[in-house]
């Protein structure tokens, strides 16, 4: 019998990011190898480290220390760091969530539903930690003329708890920004922070600030109020494809000189941005006429019964407004739902396409085609829990 191989698994287990990680690396293991995987408990910001003694085969983790960088270089031990820090860059193998598309993603969904101004909070718990995916998201306004207005934390801030002045300082700042403005949060923690500061000003949420978590974590997401749109980072997938690097790894292959990125999967939407940003109260009751009914078989006729506008000014509106027709907007609504149940449940198609408006199936794929450029199989099959699949691809 075959000596099995040791790994441990410096991840933390009290966030779905990690959870996520943690669950994807064990489908791997369990459908290609047969690992002996060693794993404790522990918190997101818990200080890890090898034990001294440690003669394992393997190590993914979190690298957010330099202290367990300089460790794993000295053991020339295989590892696979999943985080966005960089420690050992060039020296340990990196397989994380892609920065960059995280970003863009965010800044597309915002001016998707019609957002033009716009804000970034980053982390007030990591005063040392370079925030490439801030930088990221306000690029990508900035390529599209669009300004993002930037909150400063306090220097040596490191604590959940923000202090007084900090969260005087958030609260002032949140009443200074134009209004409606989608404003992006480096995590669901911060994003809460956020929601609590403008419960504190007196500021609706999302109707006057839409706030979107940069990173999904579902205890922080659903104990917030309002609760917390967020973006899901994939972790089980960014988990499988750091194990078959592991595994390539230890099989003896040379770590690759890039990081590998996956992307992330999409925006899971609640009430902190179930909003669409315009400013004219006609155009506001046909976008609410819409969000209500998508589910049935709507067309723009059934919104001209609704509400008291022209067609020629609903149209010019919704170009002016959103960049798309109210035929367009109807159907980017019945996809995005059906994103979300594409995602989270196991629904046959033919009942996916009835509860977002489509009489058949085709249809719904005739429209996942035209907004995603892909099908609904396919995307399912691309981000849902056939990782060995994706990982073949």
């Amino acid at each position: 019998m075959s000596k099995r191989a040791k790994v441990a698994l410096l991840i933390d287990t009290a966030t779905t990011w990690g959870s996520g990680l943690i669950e994807g690396i064990a489908e791997y293991a369990h459908a290609h190898e047969d690992w002996q995987c060693f794993l404790g408990p522990r918190g997101k910001y818990d200080r890890s480290i090898l034990p001294d003694n440690w003669d394992g085969d393997g190590v993914i983790a979190r690298v957010t220390n330099q202290e367990l960088a300089d460790q794993l270089i000295a053991k020339r031990i295989p590892a696979v760091n999943v985080s966005w820090y960089r420690y050992g860059e060039g020296q340990i193998a990196r397989c994380t969530c892609d920065e960059e598309n995280i970003a863009e993603l965010a800044a597309n969904y915002f001016i998707d539903r019609g957002f033009r101004q716009f804000a970034y909070c980053p982390s007030t718990t990591r005063p040392n930690y370079v925030d490439r995916f801030g930088q990221a998201f306000i690029e990508s306004l900035r390529r599209r003329t669009f300004p993002c207005h930037a909150f400063v934390p306090e220097p040596g801030i490191d604590n959940f708890f923000p202090t007084a002045s900090e969260l005087a300082r958030m609260v002032e700042w949140l009443q200074l920004l134009p209004k409606p403005v989608g404003l992006l949060a480096f995590d669901s923690v911060q994003a809460r922070q956020v929601t609590e500061s403008c419960h504190l000003a007196k500021i609706d949420v999302p109707h006057e600030v839409a706030v979107l978590g940069g990173e999904h974590d579902l205890l922080s997401c659903t104990i917030s109020s309002p609760q917390l749109s967020s973006i899901d980072h994939s972790p089980r997938q960014v988990g499988w494809a750091a194990a078959q690097l592991l595994s390539r790894l230890i099989a003896g292959e040379e770590a690759p000189r890039e990081p590998i990125y996956v992307p992330a999967t999409r925006v899971i939407t609640r009430q902190s941005t179930d909003t669409v940003a315009v400013n004219d109260d006609l155009l506001a009751l046909a976008l609410d006429f819409i969000k209500q009914h998508s589910h049935r078989h709507i067309q723009v006729t059934d919104i001209l019964r609704e509400v008291p506008i022209s067609r020629r000014a609903l149209e010019k509106g919704f170009r002016k407004c959103l960049g798309r027709s109210p035929a367009q907007e109807i159907r980017r609504v019945r996809v995005d739902h059906a994103v979300q149940l594409l995602c989270d449940t196991s629904w046959a198609m033919p009942r996916i396409a009835v509860a977002c408006g489509f009489e058949r199936s085709e249809l719904l794929t005739r429209a996942f085609r035209r907004e995603l450029k892909t099908t609904p199989s396919e995307f399912r099959k691309q981000h849902r829990k056939d990782r060995q699949e994706q990982a073949a691809r």
